[in-house]
């Protein structure tokens, strides 16, 4: 390749490759987040979780949509594929859209003052 470039009319200036079109990796990586959420979504109940005491505490299907949630998060912020900011609104928008959380508690944390200030600030 150097031999290539130094042999070049132009001076030695080479164009950089093509990039690729589709970013097949990061499709692959939204993919496999959303399909952890609906695994969990169409899972039948899991069992319930018992204390060492032995008392039963039984999962309600929000909160096995929720642990598909974290799963589909831990996806996409381990691979990178979309931004923290927008994964982090796509998160309180699954909680309202699939009935997880009420919209009211799912985006109270996004309204916080704290929250602004830091925004404010950027």
């Amino acid at each position: 390749m150097a031999q290539e470039a130094a042999n070049m009319p132009g001076g030695g200036i080479l164009a950089a490759p093509a990039k690729m079109v589709f970013d097949w990796k990061r499709i692959f990586f939204i993919l496999l987040g959303l399909a952890l959420f609906f695994t969990f979504y169409f899972m039948s109940n899991l069992p319930d979780a018992v204390d060492p005491v032995g008392k039963h505490f039984p999962l309600p299907p929000q909160g096995r949509m929720a642990l598909g949630l974290f799963l589909m998060a831990a996806v996409w912020w381990i691979f990178e594929v979309m931004p923290i900011g927008a994964t982090a609104i796509a998160i309180g928008l699954f909680q309202v859209i699939f009935g997880i959380r009420t919209s009211d508690q799912a985006l109270k944390d996004f309204f916080d003052p704290s929250v602004w200030f830091i925004f404010g600030s950027v």
